[in-house]
């Protein structure tokens, strides 16, 4: 048992110094690109923008996506396209382990299929959204050639609601906190802090999780068998995926840290480490429900995208099996 505790300390510490180099490059990018994200995202562009940024493995973007939707400054499609792309803590981890077999590939593989799904999704709500409005316009228009009085009504609704989101456009959108509750606008930091520490922070509490998870799994396979262990995720079928999908909606990052670590340690497909994180959008889904009002679309939005990362992560599991 002590050499399953010294191993999994060995293989943590190995990752420290990598990890740490990749966060303080996260941060430098988060700091250079953050005020830029929240006016590209109002741009035609948004969809495209968001998944984009989304790829960029960081806790921030998440979380302003939901409150630029909040505030209807960006498209549901935008925001689906940042928390598809968005993979948290799995890419730091993937490249640290980039000296192995294989994983240079399963990086790669990840980062492509989610920024390819983001896009897809992203346009596709857009423009079948788009075209139900526009149809709800030709109706609108058709019941008020015949009825005034309900034009008058609908005009006086219509500048309200103008009115209303003119007010939340006027206000200041906080482009809100990076890696460990810090604001990665904030002027009166010191660079010492904001390049060094709170990367080592983030760095610690990460190999914190690492270290916990690699702990349990060590113990499973020394009681269980790691022969035992591989048969019965081979043969959990179709449940794995939805178990999977269902651990990556945990507002946690976490939940990352243990969906990359079963899929490099060949315990889940391919199909349901994606499938994970693909609802795995860091911070941003639980902060949606504090800033948008409107608790049915946000129950709506993310139903609707656990339903399509299970579709994703069983067709994934059965076409790769193993990867």
């Amino acid at each position: 048992m002590w050499d399953v505790l010294l191993d999994a300390f060995l293989d943590t510490i190995k990752l420290s110094w990598i990890l740490l180099v990749f966060y303080i490059l996260i941060e430098l990018v988060e700091q250079k690109i953050a005020v830029k994200m929240n006016s590209k995202l109002k741009s035609n562009y948004a969809v495209a923008v968001g998944a984009g940024f989304g790829i960029v493995p960081q806790c921030g973007f998440s979380v302003l996506a939901s409150d630029l939707y909040s505030r209807r400054q960006i498209t549901l499609g935008a925001l689906l396209a940042v928390f598809i792309a968005t993979s948290d803590e799995a890419l730091p981890i993937l490249f640290s382990h980039i000296n192995e077999q294989g994983v240079w590939l399963k990086l790669l593989a990840l980062i492509l299929s989610k920024f390819v799904l983001a896009l897809a999704v992203g346009y596709a709500i857009d423009l079948t959204l788009r075209y139900a409005r526009k149809k709800q316009s030709q109706i609108i228009k058709t019941e008020d050639a015949i009825e005034e009085h309900n034009h008058e009504k609908h005009e006086h609704n219509h500048e309200r609601e103008h009115s209303q989101e003119d007010e939340r456009e006027d206000e200041e959108v906080d482009i809100h906190k990076g890696c460990c509750g810090h604001h990665i606008d904030d002027k009166k930091e010191s660079k010492v802090k904001k390049y060094l520490v709170h990367p080592l922070l983030h760095t610690l509490k990460i190999l914190a999780y690492i270290l916990i998870i690699n702990i349990i799994m060590g113990v499973i396979v020394y009681y269980v068998g790691e022969e035992r262990l591989a048969e019965f995720m081979s043969k959990s079928g179709v449940l794995q995926p939805i178990l999977v999908t269902l651990v990556g909606l945990i507002p946690n990052c976490a939940s990352s840290v243990i969906i990359t670590e079963l899929f490099l340690g060949g315990a889940i497909s391919f199909g349901s480490c994606l499938g994970g994180l693909i609802v795995n959008a860091g911070l941003g889904i639980a902060f949606l429900f504090k800033a948008n009002k409107h608790i049915k679309e946000n129950f709506a939005i993310v139903g609707g995208l656990f339903v399509f990362a299970v579709v994703i992560a069983i067709v994934f599991h059965y076409i790769i099996p193993k990867f």
